[in-house]
């Protein structure tokens, strides 16, 4: 903690600037000249898992209070029930899906960053809805939207930043979480990961019954992002007064849930994917 650029690339100050730059290279790997197929299958499912997400997160907070319930706070809650690991989703589409498949890629992301739990804040605070936020979080993926769409090399040059990006964007966020506090918290983890997976085998059954596929990329979006660990402490800074003596702990589960869903939901999508071939 020496200021300048060392404690803001090391010492946890730079993590808005990292999601940033995170967020305008995801949105360079945005073709909207493939968006319309996508936006078929993959538009209604991710308008569901908004609604639901959206909603859950609301009555969990008019139900249980920001304190939460079994040790897992509405901030936790509402951070795990509103992600989606885009990373996951690409090497899993990667794998299973189409050229078309990946093309959404940079709009999953929306649901890695804070933009949702925000918009659920922001209705939940009574103080009235402050885009500002949600806003100032959009842009830098919009601007990488138009970058990537009026010169493709922009892609090429912008997406390949994305992992060293995101090793910088986890030690800024391990640097701030407490071991202990992250022991402690982590049965409320599981708790909040298994009711995640409840709620969306829902995206399961809406892709292979309704939009008639065999529910891979349904299950690809059960996962959470590693990003979405930082949510609790943007959301702290923005409320500090509610939220502030929840952010390690859901910091903590939103990270257990991130390790759970990544080992477990590539192999719901791998037999799904097997099934449908041996069909």
């Amino acid at each position: 903690e020496i200021g300048g650029l060392t404690q803001h690339v090391f010492g946890g100050l730079g993590t808005n600037g990292i999601i940033g730059a995170i967020c305008f290279c995801s949105g360079t790997g945005i073709d909207l000249r493939k968006m319309g197929y996508a936006l078929k299958r993959q538009g209604v499912l991710l308008l569901v898992k908004l609604i639901v997400g959206v909603s859950l997160s609301l009555l969990f907070i008019h139900f249980f209070g920001q304190a939460g319930i079994l040790g897992v706070s509405a901030l936790a809650f509402t951070i795990v029930i509103c992600s989606i690991n885009p990373a996951v989703y690409l090497s899993l589409m990667q794998q299973y899906g189409t050229d078309d498949d990946t093309a959404v890629y940079g709009i999953t992301g929306l649901f890695s960053i804070a933009a949702v739990p925000m918009i659920v804040y922001g209705i939940a605070s009574g103080g009235g809805m402050d885009w500002m936020p949600t806003i100032s979080t959009v842009i830098p993926m919009a601007a990488g939207v138009v970058f990537g769409n009026i010169d493709p090399s922009f892609r090429a040059m912008f997406m390949p930043a994305l992992p060293g990006l995101t090793f910088l964007m986890g030690w800024n966020l391990g640097y701030g979480l407490n071991l202990i506090e992250a022991l402690k918290a982590g049965v409320g983890g599981v708790i909040v990961t298994i009711v995640f997976f409840v709620v969306y085998l829902s995206l399961i059954f809406i892709d292979r019954n309704i939009l008639k596929n065999d529910g891979t990329v349904g299950a690809t979006f059960i996962t959470v992002a590693g990003l979405s660990v930082s949510t609790a402490g943007i959301l702290g800074s923005i409320y500090p007064e509610m939220l502030g003596q929840y952010v390690v702990s859901a910091a903590s589960q939103t990270l257990m849930a991130v390790v759970i869903t990544s080992m477990i939901t590539p192999f719901i999508v791998a037999k799904l994917a097997t099934r449908n071939n041996d069909l």
